[in-house]
């Protein structure tokens, strides 16, 4: 029926067509008939037919995706986007509260239900977990409350010992729950303060309630934008200021009692106080330090030296209590326990002795944990070694790459701010890149030895090949996944680490190691000595190669890196680690193009430190140019690394700086007097450090940067908006952190400071402190003489 019959039917029906005689159209076309729905279908199977053949590819993809399901792979790869969107909220710096994110994430899982077992469900179960991930880390900063110091003060304090650690120079490093404070008494005191005492004649134990005069300083932002950031550590930790101590360090008698809780912590560690005590009773000076490492967790009093040879040949990792120590710890306990259960064959034959050593060991595993810290390495190799030996127990298989992703869940819900440090990125991807390379060769293997249908030949000679041949692949394939992570926070590389590891391996795996277990079990009974004196043999001899290998090292700087070349590198391992198919071959070119982009990033002309007072320049010949005579170790080596400078270079001591201006002095260093620090270069705007504010206006228009190192704020203000200089001024750096110098294309310059804003509460109380609020550093008020108080 036509549109125009149709109205005229409701016309007739409402009584208002009587005038309007109905004519049907006629216009010769032929009525639409709907086709059968058999022809449909029948149309639709030869379209599918036809377009088959293009999209074969698609069903291919999908059907590894479903093969990837059944083996498990999004599990894995839901505990990894669940640590990445843990680490996202800290990247992105919003304050989002966790139930915000929840209910964002809800639709994600309602469409995961939905859509069980097809390719959307998949999307949705990986978008919640990353939701999730960054809700777990909402919610950690969310319950935590901590006071942190704004400004430097030195107070009388009144606390409780919770741990204590010896230093390479005799002194000792505290860790002091605080209960009070005095002279001045701290409106805001922070709960818990690490202060460091020199010459400690009386040993202070965990528990100990003491008291102390110490000067106390805020927890430091990073050295430059994207540097290691020790605010953002403290504030998990719940340190709220670091300090030293200003005189002797005195025992209270009474104090308030502590929880059962703190009881527990504090047994523990003086425990390990004990344990690190006996052993530098018995070892001497750096061997006992990296015993106590080994042992204890302990490595404040290994020398700087050595650690740089440890770290410049490859065995820093050996500091690090992960699996390696954990396996051998666990592993000799099994050992020794079959072994003697094995000599009774009564009880070998009635019992079950495997899962007996296997307890044996899982206890051995929970009691090293204790004593060596509970580090993130640690708490992961526990938590792996625990579902091993828990599924032995309970006849089940353990899956190893499902262990790790266990592990980096319950690691990322405990702490998720260690998703951010280096120590949990490189830990990770050294067992994730292990384990995907295990699996990939005992594959190959099974393969081979079902083609040759018999097993390969086991000569001791080639047993002993063969452990060479896998600690040199364990080494280059934990070596380079590592890498990514070394390059982006340290900006190093350790280039002969396979044969520094190669030569270290046997000595730490059949004499360092099993000595420290043995040592640990017979220290009660006083027979740990000989057993102690092995291991430094061992250690001395580990210390030995580093020290030929480190010197035998090449340059090993590498500068800043891009961030999407580290971030393409990190998404290759993690797809190479998760998936099991011919799919994980796509992070062959993902990792290709993150090579390609290592070096493409721009990197900083130099730097300034929060305080004002230290300004770093990479020179023309690459060295590090500093207004300042003598820069922290520390504040020194992380500007060289990052702007890849072989040295530092001093400044040159003028009588009047602005008659040095023009000189041109081709950019080899910084020209001081009294007052101000100038540095020239051939392309741009000098840089000029200004001591006092007042002489500001001197340098307006005729430097490119204008660094005000005045504690107080310049009455003047700034040059003026038309003015070629930018001013960097003490209030900025105190509240923004330390500053990157970058050259524009036009021969200007442009800033970039390392905490672009106060949003996170770890940073919050940067506002408060007596830079910021344009108030001179607080200095101690002198006594005042008897003359000068009978003139008053």
């Amino acid at each position: 029926m036509t549109q125009e019959q149709d109205i005229d039917e409701r016309a007739l029906l409402d009584g208002t067509a009587a005038s309007r005689p109905l004519r049907p159209q006629n216009t010769g076309a032929i009525p639409e008939l709907k086709r059968p729905r058999t022809e449909q279908r029948q149309a639709g199977r030869i379209f599918i037919k036809r377009v088959r053949p293009r999209l074969g590819w698609l069903r291919t993809v999908e059907g590894l995706f479903r093969e990837e399901a059944e083996r498990g792979s999004l599990f894995v790869a839901t505990a990894l986007v669940f640590a990445g969107g843990a680490f996202s909220y800290f990247a992105l710096r919003e304050t989002f509260h966790p139930i915000q994110l929840l209910i964002v994430s809800l639709p994600f899982l309602l469409a995961a239900m939905a859509y069980r077992g097809r390719l959307a469900g998949v999307f949705g179960v990986i978008l919640f977990a990353f939701i999730c991930g960054g809700a777990v880390s909402a919610a950690h900063v969310w319950v935590r409350d901590h006071q942190t110091l704004g400004s430097p003060v030195a107070t009388e304090l009144t606390g409780r010992v919770q741990s204590s650690e010896r230093l390479d120079d005799g002194r000792r490093r505290f860790v002091v729950q605080i209960l009070k404070t005095a002279k001045p008494e701290l409106r805001y005191a922070p709960q818990r303060v690490r202060i460091t005492v020199r010459n400690s004649n009386e040993a202070f134990r965990a528990g100990d309630i003491v008291t102390v005069r110490a000067r106390l300083l805020p927890p430091s932002g990073p050295v430059r934008p994207g540097g290691y950031d020790f605010s953002f550590r403290a504030w998990f930790d719940g340190l709220g200021a670091t300090g030293f101590a200003l005189g002797k360090m005195a025992l209270v008698t009474d104090g308030p009692p502590s929880s059962f809780f703190d009881r527990t912590k504090a047994l523990v560690s003086h425990l390990r106080e004990r344990i690190d005590e006996r052993i530098a009773s018995v070892l001497d000076g750096p061997t006992a330090a990296i015993a106590s490492a080994l042992t204890v967790g302990y490595g404040a009093a290994i020398p700087d030296e050595e650690r740089e040879a440890l770290r410049a040949s490859g065995l820093a990792h050996v500091l690090a209590i992960s699996g390696l120590h954990m396996a051998l710890a666990a592993g000799t306990v099994i050992g020794a326990a079959r072994l003697i259960l094995a000599l009774f064959p009564v009880v070998a034959m009635r019992w079950p002795i495997r899962k007996w050593a296997a307890s044996g060991g899982l206890m051995a595993a929970t009691l090293y944990l204790l004593l060596s810290g509970a580090a993130i390495a640690t708490q992961r190799s526990f938590i792996m070694l625990a579902i091993m030996l828990c599924a032995l127990l309970l006849d089940r298989t353990a899956l190893t790459m499902r262990n790790l992703a266990l592990a980096m869940v319950i690691v990322v819900l405990i702490a998720p701010h260690e998703v951010a440090g280096p120590s949990f990125q490189m830990s990770f991807a050294a067992t994730a890149a292990l384990i995907a390379a295990y699996r990939a060769h005992n594959s190959w293997q099974w393969q081979r030895i079902r083609a040759q249908s018999e097993a390969p030949s086991s000569g001791p000679g080639r047993l002993v090949g063969r452990f060479a041949l896998g600690v040199l692949a364990t080494t280059l394939i934990a070596g380079a996944a590592t890498t990514i992570f070394a390059l982006w926070h340290f900006q190093r590389l350790a280039p002969l680490a396979p044969i520094a590891n190669l030569m270290a391996a046997p000595i730490i795996s059949l004499l360092v190691m099993p000595m420290a277990v043995l040592s640990l079990l017979l220290m009660p009974l006083g027979l740990d000595a000989p057993f102690l004196r092995i291991m430094g043999q061992g250690i001395d001899a580990m210390r030995w190669i580093a020290a030929i290998v480190s010197d035998l090292s090449p340059q090993d700087g590498a500068g800043l890196v891009a961030g999407p070349a580290v971030f393409l590198l990190a998404v290759a391992l993690g797809s190479f680690a998760v998936l099991q198919t011919r799919l994980r071959w796509i992070s062959l070119p993902i990792a290709l193009v993150g090579i390609c982009l290592l070096g493409s990033g721009e990197r900083p002309a130099g730097f300034v430190l929060e305080n004002g007072r230290a300004v770093g320049i990479l020179t023309e010949d690459g060295k590090l140019a500093s207004n300042r005579s003598r820069l922290s170790d520390f504040v020194g080596d992380q500007w060289m690394r990052a702007l890849d400078a072989d040295r530092l270079t001093k400044p040159v001591k003028v009588d009047n700086v602005m008659s040095a201006f023009g000189s041109r002095t081709e950019g080899q260093s910084f020209h001081c007097d009294d007052r101000q620090c100038l540095y020239e270069t051939e392309n741009s705007l000098p840089i000029v450090w200004l001591n006092h504010a007042a002489d500001l206006y001197t340098w307006c228009g005729k430097a490119g940067i204008i660094i005000v190192g005045d504690t107080t704020k310049p009455k003047a203000g700034s040059c003026s908006s038309t003015s070629q200089s930018l001013t960097i001024s003490r209030m900025e750096l105190a509240r923004q952190g330390s500053a990157a110098l970058w050259r524009t294309e036009e021969g200007g310059w442009r800033i970039s400071y390392a905490i672009p804003d106060l949003s996170m509460p770890w940073h919050a109380s940067r506002q408060w402190s007596r830079p910021a609020r344009g108030l001179a550093d607080w200095q101690p008020r002198k006594k005042q003489t008897k003359n000068e108080k009978i003139a008053q």
